[in-house]
C-alpha cells in the first residue's frame, strides 16, 4: 500500500522505523476495535501457534527475552494500562485500539483504526510498526518482516 500513513498511528516518525506494515478489511459497522482484535485473535491458525512457540524458544534462550505465548481467547474488556495477550493497551475507543510490545531489543506498535465506509460496514485499518534497538531485535525482525503481511491478513480472514 502506497497511501499516505498518519503519523499519530506510528511508533515514531517514519525515517527513524525499521518495520511497517499496513493492511485493512472491510467490517461489520457493529464491530469495535477492541472487538475486532478479539475476532482476529481468537482463532489462529495452527501454524501460527507453532511459529509462536519458536520465537518463544529462541527469544527466551538467545535474547533473553521472555516468552509472549501467542495469542489467548481471553475475551475482558481491553483497558487503558491493561493487556491484551503479549501487548501492553494504550489507548483503547470504539474506533481506535493502541496496543505496544516493548523489550530491550525492539518495540512495536500495532494500531487497530476504525473508519466510517457506508450505512453497512466500516474499513478498518491495522497499521504495525516497529524500532529495533540492537543487533538481536534486527535479526529478530529479519523473518519477522517477511511473514507479517502473511500473518496479518490471515487472522483478517477471521474477521469476514
Amino acid at each position: 500500500m502506497n497511501k499516505e500513513i498518519d503519523p499519530n498511528v506510528l511508533l515514531a516518525p517514519k525515517d527513524q522505523l525499521n518495520f511497517i506494515h499496513q493492511d485493512q478489511q472491510f467490517i461489520d459497522q457493529n464491530i469495535t476495535a477492541s472487538q475486532a482484535y478479539y475476532l482476529m485473535t481468537s482463532k489462529p491458525p495452527k501454524w501460527l501457534k507453532i511459529a509462536f512457540k519458536i520465537r518463544d524458544f529462541f527469544s527466551q534462550h538467545l535474547g533473553g527475552v521472555q516468552p509472549i505465548q501467542g495469542f489467548n481467547s481471553q475475551t475482558e474488556a481491553l483497558e487503558l494500562g491493561g493487556k491484551a495477550d503479549f501487548f501492553d493497551v494504550i489507548q483503547v475507543s470504539k474506533h481506535a485500539l493502541f496496543l505496544q510490545s516493548t523489550d530491550k531489543h525492539l518495540s512495536v506498535l500495532v494500531v487497530l483504526k476504525i473508519d466510517n465506509y457506508d450505512e453497512q460496514k466500516n474499513q478498518l485499518r491495522i497499521y504495525t510498526s516497529v524500532v529495533t534497538y540492537n543487533f538481536f531485535g534486527k535479526f529478530y525482525m529479519l523473518p519477522v518482516s517477511m511473514v507479517h503481511g502473511v500473518i496479518v491478513r490471515r487472522l483478517l480472514r477471521n474477521l469476514k
